[in-house]
Protein backbone atom coordinates (compact mmCIF):
# COMPACT_ATOMS: atom_id res chain seq x y z
CA UNK A 1 0.00 0.00 0.00
CA UNK A 2 2.83 2.32 0.80
CA UNK A 3 4.76 1.58 -2.36
CA UNK A 4 2.11 2.62 -4.20
CA UNK A 5 1.57 6.45 -2.26
CA UNK A 6 3.55 9.63 -4.28
CA UNK A 7 3.84 12.94 -2.59
CA UNK A 8 0.72 14.22 -3.96
CA UNK A 9 -0.84 12.01 -2.23
CA UNK A 10 0.28 12.53 1.35
CA UNK A 11 1.51 16.56 1.03
CA UNK A 12 -0.32 19.89 2.49
CA UNK A 13 -0.63 22.62 -0.25
CA UNK A 14 1.41 25.81 0.31
CA UNK A 15 -2.50 27.26 0.25
CA UNK A 16 -3.16 25.47 3.63
CA UNK A 17 0.26 25.83 5.07
CA UNK A 18 1.78 28.98 6.77
CA UNK A 19 4.28 30.74 4.47
CA UNK A 20 5.68 34.10 4.28
CA UNK A 21 8.05 36.26 1.52
CA UNK A 22 11.55 36.47 2.54
CA UNK A 23 11.80 40.34 2.87
CA UNK A 24 8.84 40.25 5.53
CA UNK A 25 9.71 41.21 9.16
CA UNK A 26 9.93 38.99 12.19
CA UNK A 27 6.95 40.63 13.67
CA UNK A 28 4.47 39.44 10.87
CA UNK A 29 6.29 35.54 11.08
CA UNK A 30 5.00 35.72 14.71
CA UNK A 31 1.51 36.92 13.47
CA UNK A 32 1.47 34.30 10.89
CA UNK A 33 2.64 30.94 12.27
CA UNK A 34 -0.02 32.32 15.64
CA UNK A 35 -3.06 32.80 13.21
CA UNK A 36 -2.00 29.40 12.33
CA UNK A 37 -1.59 27.86 16.05
CA UNK A 38 -4.87 29.85 16.70
CA UNK A 39 -7.12 28.33 13.72
CA UNK A 40 -5.84 25.28 15.31
CA UNK A 41 -3.95 23.63 12.69
CA UNK A 42 -0.99 22.86 15.12
CA UNK A 43 1.57 24.08 12.26
CA UNK A 44 4.65 24.39 13.78
CA UNK A 45 7.33 25.84 10.93
CA UNK A 46 6.47 28.07 7.88
CA UNK A 47 7.83 28.21 4.24
CA UNK A 48 9.86 31.13 3.44
CA UNK A 49 9.79 32.61 -0.30
CA UNK A 50 11.12 35.39 -2.45
CA UNK A 51 8.51 37.92 -4.34
CA UNK A 52 8.04 35.37 -7.07
CA UNK A 53 7.00 32.41 -4.98
CA UNK A 54 10.28 30.78 -5.35
CA UNK A 55 11.45 28.54 -2.28
CA UNK A 56 14.31 29.99 0.31
CA UNK A 57 13.83 28.59 3.60
CA UNK A 58 11.80 28.13 6.29
CA UNK A 59 11.16 29.44 9.85
CA UNK A 60 10.11 26.79 12.97
CA UNK A 61 8.53 28.53 16.17
CA UNK A 62 12.29 27.94 17.47
CA UNK A 63 13.73 29.49 14.80
CA UNK A 64 11.62 32.62 15.64
CA UNK A 65 11.86 32.58 19.41
CA UNK A 66 16.10 32.29 19.30
CA UNK A 67 15.66 35.97 16.73
CA UNK A 68 14.05 37.93 19.57
CA UNK A 69 15.67 36.30 22.26
CA UNK A 70 19.24 35.53 21.61
CA UNK A 71 21.36 37.24 23.25
CA UNK A 72 24.68 35.70 22.12
CA UNK A 73 24.24 37.94 18.83
CA UNK A 74 22.80 35.40 16.71
CA UNK A 75 25.15 32.06 18.31
CA UNK A 76 23.31 28.82 17.96
CA UNK A 77 23.53 26.88 21.10
CA UNK A 78 24.90 23.45 21.35
CA UNK A 79 22.41 21.03 21.41
CA UNK A 80 24.49 18.72 18.78
CA UNK A 81 26.12 17.12 22.23
CA UNK A 82 24.90 15.11 24.86
CA UNK A 83 25.23 16.82 28.60
CA UNK A 84 23.94 14.96 31.29
CA UNK A 85 21.84 16.94 33.44
CA UNK A 86 23.86 17.77 36.87
CA UNK A 87 21.57 19.96 38.68
CA UNK A 88 20.17 23.89 37.84
CA UNK A 89 23.44 25.84 38.80
CA UNK A 90 23.55 28.33 41.87
CA UNK A 91 23.09 31.34 39.56
CA UNK A 92 20.41 30.20 37.31
CA UNK A 93 17.58 32.36 39.14
CA UNK A 94 19.72 35.34 39.41
CA UNK A 95 20.69 34.62 35.54
CA UNK A 96 16.85 34.09 34.32
CA UNK A 97 15.59 37.38 36.25
CA UNK A 98 18.69 39.47 34.42
CA UNK A 99 17.60 38.18 30.76
CA UNK A 100 14.22 38.31 31.60
CA UNK A 101 14.72 42.01 32.29
CA UNK A 102 16.04 42.43 28.41
CA UNK A 103 13.60 40.34 27.26
CA UNK A 104 10.92 43.06 25.80
CA UNK A 105 13.64 45.49 25.14
CA UNK A 106 15.35 43.09 22.36
CA UNK A 107 12.00 41.88 20.72
CA UNK A 108 11.35 45.18 19.82
CA UNK A 109 14.76 45.65 18.66
CA UNK A 110 14.53 42.57 16.59
CA UNK A 111 11.10 42.15 15.22
CA UNK A 112 11.89 44.85 12.50
CA UNK A 113 14.69 42.54 10.63
CA UNK A 114 13.64 40.59 7.64
CA UNK A 115 12.64 36.96 7.79
CA UNK A 116 15.86 35.95 5.60
CA UNK A 117 18.37 36.72 8.02
CA UNK A 118 16.50 34.47 10.37
CA UNK A 119 15.32 31.30 8.48
CA UNK A 120 16.90 28.01 8.18
CA UNK A 121 18.01 27.08 4.41
CA UNK A 122 16.51 23.99 2.97
CA UNK A 123 18.75 21.47 2.24
CA UNK A 124 16.32 18.74 0.44
CA UNK A 125 13.12 19.30 -1.30
CA UNK A 126 10.39 16.56 -3.18
CA UNK A 127 8.28 17.01 -6.31
CA UNK A 128 4.90 16.02 -6.19
CA UNK A 129 5.87 12.02 -8.70
CA UNK A 130 8.41 11.71 -5.85
CA UNK A 131 7.16 8.37 -3.98
CA UNK A 132 6.51 7.79 -0.21
CA UNK A 133 9.87 5.81 0.70
CA UNK A 134 11.53 9.15 -0.59
CA UNK A 135 10.24 11.14 1.89
CA UNK A 136 10.57 9.00 4.91
CA UNK A 137 14.08 8.31 4.18
CA UNK A 138 15.17 12.21 3.65
CA UNK A 139 12.89 13.05 6.83
CA UNK A 140 14.88 10.23 8.81
CA UNK A 141 18.17 10.61 6.92
CA UNK A 142 17.84 14.49 7.54
CA UNK A 143 16.37 14.42 10.84
CA UNK A 144 13.91 16.97 9.10
CA UNK A 145 10.41 16.90 10.28
CA UNK A 146 8.81 18.78 6.93
CA UNK A 147 9.98 18.62 3.44
CA UNK A 148 8.98 21.54 0.94
CA UNK A 149 7.26 20.24 -2.35
CA UNK A 150 8.36 22.28 -5.01
CA UNK A 151 7.92 22.66 -8.75
CA UNK A 152 10.82 22.18 -11.45
CA UNK A 153 11.53 25.83 -11.44
CA UNK A 154 11.76 25.80 -7.29
CA UNK A 155 8.10 27.64 -7.05
CA UNK A 156 6.52 26.06 -3.45
CA UNK A 157 3.66 23.50 -4.13
CA UNK A 158 3.12 23.20 -0.06
CA UNK A 159 4.83 20.42 2.46
CA UNK A 160 4.98 16.75 3.37
CA UNK A 161 5.30 16.58 6.83
CA UNK A 162 6.37 13.77 9.39
CA UNK A 163 2.84 13.42 11.18
CA UNK A 164 1.80 12.73 7.38
CA UNK A 165 4.30 10.42 7.22
CA UNK A 166 3.24 8.87 10.35
CA UNK A 167 -0.01 8.30 9.60
CA UNK A 168 -0.36 6.60 6.60
CA UNK A 169 2.08 4.36 7.70
CA UNK A 170 0.23 3.55 11.16
CA UNK A 171 -2.88 2.95 8.54
CA UNK A 172 -0.79 0.53 6.57
CA UNK A 173 0.34 -1.29 9.65
CA UNK A 174 -3.03 -1.70 11.22
CA UNK A 175 -4.46 -2.95 7.31
CA UNK A 176 -1.75 -5.92 7.19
Amino acid sequence: MLDKLNVRDVYVSIDEYPHIDADAPIAEAFAVLNSALEAHTRYRSMLVHDNDGRLKGYLTMRDLIHAVADFQHGKPPAYKYYHPFEGIPEDFTALSLIWQEGFTLKIREETGKPVHQVMTLVEDTVCLDDPFGKCAYLMLARNVRMLPVVEADNQVLGVVRLVDLFQHTARAIRDL
